[in-house]
């Protein structure tokens, strides 16, 4: 960054000082008196400021041959150590939907302690474990509906334990019961909106008592027949008022970790949609249908 401006550097070293990760990935600095180059986030003691040098990429610093740090792993590709634990968390997840997952059985796949992976998940993820869980979990079951399977079996095939756990579980994330999203929404009105966010756009579906889909696409055609393939006993509708709602929501998530931006598209828009649901679950019934404010 010799060409930066005075403020980009001192915006950079209060990264530095800072330990930001967000700024991971977006530029690297070099302790001259090592040969070491770092991220931001580095949590190796940091050196002084006379003796720092900004470069934009690990490549342009290690064409002036200075080296990687061992400790933070500040390569372009290269990942820390709990960033590969929880990105093998993220897997073991998606890979695992049918079986019994708990904090401990990702502790023991992942190599992090139990508490020390539910912190860096939630801060790396946006979510946590539970939360990702639950809604993958929820999205393997709707599709097992969809695809005809009886509730009970959609139940078990998805994870559930019991009946029971599937109702404790859905309340509030279809946003209708069961036996009404197995027919294609029947009788539900639905209320949609669609939001632009940087993975592309998104719609934001709910009835009377809550999100039932959060779509991440293309195209906003595709997005509306999406919507309508999933509910097509369904009366579906924009709503101008929830958009304003949804547009403040898909603003606050878009926010995300260096490491999210190292995985597939197709995982990004999981975790995505994930935070997004989960954000719109706090609105009551009123807001939802935008009947106050």
């Amino acid at each position: 960054m010799a060409r930066d401006s005075a403020e980009t550097r001192n915006a950079a070293w209060e990264a530095v000082l800072k330990r930001d990760r967000l700024s991971d990935g977006k530029f690297v600095y070099v302790a001259v008196t090592t040969g070491i180059y770092c991220r931001p986030s580095c949590p190796s003691r940091r050196p002084h400021r006379r003796n720092v040098l900004i470069f934009q990429t690990s490549e342009d610093a290690e064409r002036q041959g200075y080296v990687a740090c061992l400790r933070c792993k500040p390569g372009a590709n290269s990942l820390t150590r709990a960033e590969k634990s929880i990105q093998v968390a993220l897997e073991y997840i998606e890979n695992h939907l049918d079986e019994p997952i708990t904090l401990n059985s990702l502790s023991a796949v992942s190599g992090l302690s139990p508490n020390h992976l539910q912190q860096t998940f939630t801060r790396i993820v946006g979510l946590s474990p539970k939360s990702f869980l639950d809604a993958r979990r929820l999205a393997r079951f709707k599709l097992k509906l969809r695809f005809g399977e009886s509730i009970t079996r959609a139940c078990y095939s998805a994870g559930y334990g019991s009946s029971r756990a599937l109702y404790e579980k859905v309340a509030g994330g279809l946003g209708m019961i069961p036996s009404t999203y197995q027919r294609g929404g029947e009788g539900i009105r639905i209320r949609y909106a669609i939001a632009t966010a940087r993975l592309g756009p998104v719609l934001i579906a709910s009835t009377d008592t809550g999100v039932c889909s959060v779509i991440v696409g293309k195209d906003h055609k595709v997005l509306v027949g999406n919507l309508r393939q999933e509910f097509p006993a369904a009366d579906i509708v924009l709503d101008k008022t929830f958009h304003r709602k949804c547009l403040a929501t898909v603003q606050s998530c878009q926010l995300e970790d260096p490491l999210l931006s190292k995985l597939s598209h197709e995982l990004r828009c999981r975790i995505f949609q994930t935070r997004v649901w989960k954000t719109l679950q706090v609105f009551t019934r009123q807001n939802l249908t935008g009947r106050t404010g």
